[in-house]
């Protein structure tokens, strides 16, 4: 058994790439919504941060579509679960919960973008701004519904892993919360590097009020990766031996504590605070701050795909 082969190995790397790219999208437009409502309420649609949200969100949950439809064993059939849906199969919710959460996010992305809209729209196509003027008026009850959506995709990706019968690190109701605060961290991450790119200020109000929810979002992230290993840590048997097979000092264990906890936790927690401790915060240390995260969730999702597979109950 090797860190990437095992006969108990059902799901590979294609699936922690779908799981990453999810959550990134989720994220992404939390964190959009966020910033529209709390931070730049005059004029969303200038804000580099917002339009690199909503670029990247449609992009992310697109190829992580994409990625997942190719791993399918008839992958021409995708068809098949858009239209047959079974209540009891978290696949089956999830895509759900992915559709719905994909037209409200172009709604709340025409939304955003209506300014330029209008514009473009005024001499070509006159009858799309009836459409806006109608998504305006819906404003509070598009934005609320895709924040809650946004949250969902996050937590489900953990929910999807968590179906997988028999292995004893993945059945674990602390790993949709995990996911979660993952996801959230890698839409954060995403938004502050795409807008920095987009010319935004990497010290103005939008970088201030991400940081501001990421320091605390990261330390909760530590607390419940804690919570996760400790809960298999004390069930003993089985995840008791998924725990310390993960954790171990083999390619995995080096994953997990350089990886993610080093890597992709303390280095940008740690930037965080370097930042807001600073006058003012600089282009590169934004942009390096964002990578870090966004390599440690891309970790974090290979080491539990991979690791929670290793051993079975």
């Amino acid at each position: 058994m090797s860190a990437f082969h095992s006969e108990y190995l059902v799901w590979h790397w294609p699936i922690a790439f779908y799981l990453f790219l999810a959550g990134v999208s989720a994220g992404a437009m939390f964190f959009a919504v966020l910033l529209k409502q709390l931070c730049v309420k005059d004029a969303p649609h200038e804000s580099g941060f917002i339009r690199a949200a909503c670029i990247i969100a449609p992009i992310t949950v697109m190829a992580g579509l994409g990625i997942l439809v190719l791993d399918l064993t008839k992958p021409l059939e995708f068809w098949k679960i858009l239209l047959f849906y079974n209540s009891t199969s978290v696949m089956s919710v999830g895509v759900m919960v992915l559709l719905v959460y994909t037209v409200l996010m172009f709604m709340w992305i025409a939304l955003v973008m209506r300014p330029y809209i209008d514009v473009w729209c005024e001499t070509r196509l006159p009858w799309l701004r009836h459409i806006t003027a109608w998504l305006q008026r819906n404003e509070p009850t598009i934005t609320g519904i895709l924040l809650i959506l946004s949250l969902s995709l996050g937590a489900y990706t953990g929910f999807l892993l968590s179906a997988l019968p028999g292995y004893p690190m993945l059945n674990n109701p602390v790993l949709p919360i995990l996911f979660l605060l993952s996801g959230l961290s890698s839409g954060a991450a995403s938004s502050l590097l795409g807008g920095v790119f987009l010319n935004g200020n990497p010290d103005g109000r939008e970088v201030k009020f991400i940081h501001k929810i990421e320091i605390p979002l990261i330390l909760v992230e530590i607390v419940v990766i804690f919570t996760f290993f400790m809960g298999l840590m004390l069930t003993g048997g089985q995840s008791k031996v998924a725990a310390l097979h993960a954790l171990g000092f083999g390619f995995w264990g080096v994953v997990f504590w350089c990886g993610i906890l080093v890597l992709g936790l303390s280095v940008p927690l740690a930037m965080n605070l370097f930042m807001t401790a600073t006058a003012k915060r600089k282009w590169a240390y934004v942009a390096a701050t964002a990578s870090c995260s966004l390599l440690g969730v891309l970790m974090l999702r290979h080491f539990i795909l991979y690791t929670g597979q290793m051993t079975i109950a």
